[in-house]
């Protein structure tokens, strides 16, 4: 669920000061530095408070210090967060809190993405490597990150390239790819680390160069519309001279966009000349792998293995998302010498009938277990009429890759991943920014 909606309201006066400020500036300053969705000041023409003066533009000498209300409706955890702060900076005043339902909020669609720049969001002190260093040392930086690529840099800090652990797969150096086996934990990794300790391969050997990178004082909506062109998920921050700032990712780019923006009632009808919601129905995939929770784990496995999907949805029997199954639940959940043949399995994509000696053995000891036994849940689901800002502010606040789409009854009817949501979003943005 996303957080509740709710309205804070603060009444103060006219003349009172923050830190030698306007008060309601300085409330103003402090909730747009804390990223929330708006405020707004409204001056009175008259009202009393707590001294039982009744302050009215027809009395000169009270006319300077009238009543102003700051009211911001956003979501409750923000309000949580910065109400501590505001109840320093109102002193004398009046602060009320209440829930309300938000029918209609879309200014970051009106306007396209949020006006934030790239240095703004950015991680400022990014792992590096140069050409010149050893691959077994960006395997061993990798393993220990929650990232798969690296900014390569020279003596001057300029970008000079990019290496992930795809680059190290194409070249033969690793036999897998970092997504699955991190959660198998860092035993998985050490025959991979011992070969390449071995190895003379440097970075220049298999680094991508150019680097796709993008200015640090960039747009957030130019970092979104490279890494939805260029299928990226991080880019490297570069500012005078080519030199490294940072980098940014797409769960910052997703965050950003989550912070100023507030859930609410899709609108289910739309007059002539309005314009048709952006939903997740428009950018999911209806490609969907399902099991039930009583199927086999073994038939898990095989689902995976034989394609390029990274997990399945379990379903009860009216199609209602009950559990999922990722690649990286089956890593964490089965034994180390189960996982290790699983992960030569989903890399090499062997249809399991096809597996002998002994990975099948291995694999054998799987049977009988049953996907509701292993799957994780409950599952985070989004309906396939939510809007494209909805989905994004659950994916980016639950830390949730991908989700399954549901009709009106809760039926499955797709799934969507980040890079879909960013890239519905984006250009959903783009065309009402137009």
């Amino acid at each position: 669920m996303i957080p509740a909606t709710k309205r804070l309201m603060i009444y103060l006066g006219e003349s009172d000061v923050w830190h030698h400020q306007p008060a309601y500036m300085a409330i103003l300053e402090f909730l747009k530095s804390e990223g929330c969705a708006g405020a707004t000041v409204v001056r009175g023409i008259a009202g009393f408070g707590a001294s039982s003066r009744i302050k009215t533009t027809a009395i000169l000498r009270l006319a300077m210090d009238l009543p102003v209300v700051i009211t911001v409706v956003d979501r409750e955890d923000r309000l949580q967060r910065v109400v501590p702060r505001l109840k320093e900076m109102v002193g004398s005043g009046l602060m009320t809190v209440e829930e309300i339902g938000v029918v209609r909020y879309t200014p970051i669609l009106k306007q396209g993405l949020p006006n934030v720049h790239v240095r703004d969001v950015m991680t400022r002190t990014p792992e590096t490597v140069t050409p010149d260093t050893p691959v077994s040392r960006v395997l061993e930086i990798l393993i220990d990150k929650d990232y798969t690529a690296l900014p390569v840099v020279d003596a001057e800090r300029r970008v000079v390239g990019t290496v992930a652990d795809g680059d190290l797969l194409e070249s033969g150096e690793v036999s897998l790819t970092l997504s699955i086996p991190r959660a198998g934990g860092r035993a998985v990794f050490e025959p991979m680390l011992a070969r390449l300790h071995r190895s003379s391969t440097k970075v220049r050997d298999v680094m991508k160069a150019p680097a796709v990178t993008v200015l640090a004082d960039a747009s957030i909506a130019e970092a979104a519309r490279l890494m939805v062109t260029h299928g990226l998920k991080r880019l490297p921050v570069i500012e005078g001279g080519g030199k490294l700032a940072g980098v940014i990712g797409r769960l910052d780019l997703l965050k950003t966009m989550a912070s100023v923006h507030l859930p609410h009632e899709p609108i289910a009808t739309h007059g002539p000349g309005t314009e048709p919601p952006h939903q997740i129905a428009d950018v999911m995939s209806r490609d969907v792998l399902t099991v039930g929770a009583d199927n086999g784990l073994d038939e898990v496995i095989d689902l995976v293995v034989g394609s390029a999907a990274k997990g399945v949805v379990v379903v009860d029997d009216r199609r209602r998302p009950v559990g999922i199954i990722t690649d990286t639940d089956l890593v964490q959940r089965l034994s180390p010498d189960v996982s290790a043949s699983f992960i030569e399995l989903v890399r090499s994509k062997i249809p399991l009938e096809a597996i002998g000696g002994e990975a099948r053995r291995h694999l054998a000891k799987i049977r009988g277990t049953h996907a509701g036994e292993i799957m994780t849940k409950p599952v985070t689901m989004v309906r396939e009429d939510t809007p494209f800002a909805d989905a994004l502010t659950v994916s980016a606040e639950k830390h949730v890759k991908r989700f399954p789409v549901v009709d009106g009854e809760g039926r499955l009817v797709g799934i969507v991943g980040r890079m879909e949501l960013l890239r519905g979003f984006l250009a959903a943005a783009e065309r009402s920014g137009s």
